[in-house]
């Protein structure tokens, strides 16, 4: 079995691939089986970006990271080469060739001037013309990160909509998996990010985005 390390620090890098190797593993960062994914969240959808839908393993180097193992890293290997561990998957989100497994964010360029959109879920449109600085799709997974903060609540199935800091108070959105959510941009520009990743799309009157549940997962070991 290949295992590679998605680490936070070169140092922490270097370490886990020594115990790598000496639990008789090989190591390779091309084509890996399993990718150990050494930080916090945010660590975890990079190493998703790079490797996606290859198996991680999660392990705690920082503080936030409520998906983390605090098993210690030698005792997990153990636990992976006698394949006594679990596959969990999660669904992502898609749009405009961007793929999630937090959330979808859209929201405003300008952070002084707030967005007018229009949204439609399946076809249907819903609330009127909206003005706010945008919302976030989110998925079961992605519930308890910016959707929480919004929201204040999680869900374990489907895609939920927040709405982020909107002139009228617009409650969230709990939808079917297989919704499809499109949002059109009546006035001002807005960014379409997905998770952490650094390429963002810009979003001008009159365009519109669809956000949808993908194909593609990404598979957690969990022990």
């Amino acid at each position: 079995m290949k295992i590679a390390v998605y680490g936070k620090t070169p140092e922490s890098k270097t370490q886990l691939q020594k115990e790598i190797k000496k639990a008789g593993f090989q190591y390779d960062e091309k084509k890996p089986d399993i990718v150990v994914s050494y930080g916090g969240d945010g660590t975890f959808l990079s190493a998703e970006r790079k490797y996606p839908g290859v198996l991680k393993a999660l392990f705690r180097y920082s503080k936030i990271c409520k998906k983390c193992h605090n098993l210690p890293i030698t005792h997990a290997l153990e636990l992976i080469k006698k394949k006594k561990y679990k596959i969990i998957e999660h669904k992502k989100l898609e749009a405009k060739g961007l793929f999630a497994t937090n959330d979808m964010i859209i929201r405003n360029k300008n952070p002084t001037h707030a967005i007018r959109f229009m949204l439609e879920i399946n076809n249907k449109k819903i609330n009127g013309e909206i003005i706010g600085d945008g919302i976030i799709a989110s998925t079961p997974f992605g519930s308890t990160a910016y959707f929480h903060s919004i929201t204040r609540k999680t869900f374990a199935k489907g895609i939920g909509i927040a709405f982020n800091n909107t002139i009228e108070e617009h409650k969230p959105l709990l939808l079917n998996e297989k919704a499809k959510v499109k949002l059109t941009i009546t006035r001002g520009e807005a960014f379409l990010a997905a998770d952490n990743n650094p390429k963002m799309l810009t979003i001008k009157p009159g365009n519109s985005i669809t956000i949808k549940t993908s194909k593609k997962k990404a598979k957690l070991i969990s022990f």
